[in-house]
């Protein structure tokens, strides 16, 4: 049997049954994507982690002429996410540093206020205030704006594009295209400027990729604009969808709001916990074998694609104990939501930062906070990076 994915009850809060009997009866199955390839799924933990670090499971051969494609955009080539190693390796070396924890973790003092007077916009809002509208999509594009030194007046055009880019419903799948060809041009010309004015100091860590060199190798204008176009998409899409889900998760069980109120230290520990327990994606990432392989009795051949179900894996009872419930003080948590291996995401550590500080701020300013309408009732988007298509909460100020 081939199973259609995204399966027929995805876009929801709880993942679909058919992960955990795939877990337990199917681990390696096959599966047919949106894109309409098959390919095979793999749903255990400790798989996952195979898929996602082995190197006979090739990312760069996602780019290759007829591979097969999970969702409706083409991946793009000459990036981190379409490489494998060692030219995976020289990328990801060059970029660390404008990457490294501790440079990132500058930003939080700035994100914190940032999220302060956000809170303050639903506060102005009252009842029926969009946590959607008015925080999970304005701080992480004013913090990629920032930071990338892209225009925060252009941000509804390029959120246009990234939310076509990244749509999951076969009707706009002639718009995809379009969308991604038009974000790809913005972000050549913003390239195009900056390498322009490597004499003036760097504002931003575009300008600092620009500059970004060692032992006389640096980025070509082809990379400078893969990374652009990944941490423009990424920076922000994923960031918002992931703010929204966690409110909206933490407020369907109130008692869990209310801890936090109580003990605000727990916030970084609910963060990962939060972050197990929603899913980033219905689908999950895929690879190439490169080899035959052998698993669970299932021959994978050289050439085919394998999708690893991070979400899947992230309630793998063989990894957690009772994984199907929450727990804000959940302890030792080796969640994959940033992935695992050498394409562990680069931007984990500012995606933790906006995370906790809007989270901080929220259960502060509104300690009685809930939500307006009952959780099953909120809408999902259909995109590639799951998200709910609004969130509005009661303040009880």
């Amino acid at each position: 049997m081939v199973l259609e994915i995204p399966f027929e009850d995805a876009f929801q809060f709880d993942p679909s049954p058919t992960f955990a009997e795939l877990r337990e009866n199917q681990p390696v199955a096959r599966v047919r994507t949106l894109a309409g390839a098959e390919v095979w799924l793999v749903t255990r933990y400790d798989d996952v982690k195979l898929v996602l670090a082995d190197p006979r499971f090739s990312r760069a051969a996602v780019v290759k002429q007829g591979a097969p494609r999970v969702a409706l955009a083409k991946p793009m080539p000459n990036s981190l996410t379409t490489t494998d190693p060692p030219e995976h390796t020289r990328l990801r070396r060059l970029v660390v540093p404008t990457f490294a924890h501790r440079k990132i973790e500058r930003t939080r003092p700035w994100v914190a206020e940032l999220s302060a007077q956000l809170a303050e916009d639903v506060a102005r809002a009252g009842d029926g205030a969009d946590i959607r509208q008015l925080v999970a999509l304005p701080l992480p594009i004013q913090v990629i704006c920032q930071l990338l030194g892209v225009p925060y007046a252009d941000r509804a055009q390029f959120r246009e594009w990234t939310e076509l880019g990244y749509s999951m419903k076969m009707a706009e799948k002639d718009l995809v295209e379009d969308a991604m060809t038009n974000l790809t041009a913005y972000i050549e010309d913003l390239v195009t400027k900056k390498l322009a004015n490597t004499d003036q100091p760097a504002e931003d860590l575009l300008d600092e990729l620009v500059r970004a060199r060692e032992e006389g190798d640096r980025l070509s204008q082809e990379e400078l604009i893969a990374f652009g176009v990944n941490l423009l998409v990424a920076g922000h899409e994923t960031s918002a969808n992931q703010i929204s889900s966690c409110v909206a998760t933490l407020l369907r069980w109130p008692e869990n709001w209310a801890r936090l109120v109580a003990e605000p230290g727990l916030v970084p520990t609910a963060i990962e916990e939060l972050l197990r327990f929603n899913r980033f994606s219905e689908v999950g990432q895929l690879r190439i074998a490169v080899e035959d392989i052998e698993l669970h009795g299932v021959q994978i051949k050289a050439g085919e694609g394998v999708m690893a179900a991070l979400n899947s894996a992230n309630r793998d009872p063989r990894a957690y104990d009772a994984p199907d419930e929450l727990r804000v003080d959940r302890q030792d948590n080796k969640h994959l939501s940033f992935g695992f291996g050498p394409h562990f995401c680069l931007g984990a550590q500012l995606a933790r930062i906006e995370l906790q500080e809007s989270l901080l701020a929220l259960v502060r300013r509104f300690p009685r906070m809930s939500l307006a309408k009952p959780a099953e009732e909120l809408e999902w988007r259909r995109v590639l990076v799951s998200g709910l298509a609004e969130l509005p909460v009661n303040l009880n100020l």
